[in-house]
């Protein structure tokens, strides 16, 4: 029987011949946090942050000379 490195605790023989060097248990606790990790950082990646010309909106837009909104089409009586 082969001997867990993190728990020290023994382990099939098959396990160790696939290259595993953790028992199941200590395996599977770490290939979660492998996971939690990874996808923590996909999420960061996704997430939109504010910057530049999304700060500023009305930057991304063009100013008119006589556009005054839209109330000013209408006329008063």
């Amino acid at each position: 029987m082969a001997i867990c490195i993190t728990c020290e605790e023994e382990y099939s023989d098959k396990r160790k011949a696939l290259g595993y060097v953790t028992c199941l248990t200590c395996g599977e606790s770490e290939a979660r946090g492998i996971a939690q990790s990874r996808a923590h950082a996909k999420l960061c990646e996704m997430t939109p942050y504010i910057s530049g010309s999304l700060a500023q909106p009305d930057s991304l837009f063009e100013p008119r000379g006589n556009d005054r909104g839209y109330g000013s089409n209408i006329k008063s009586k």
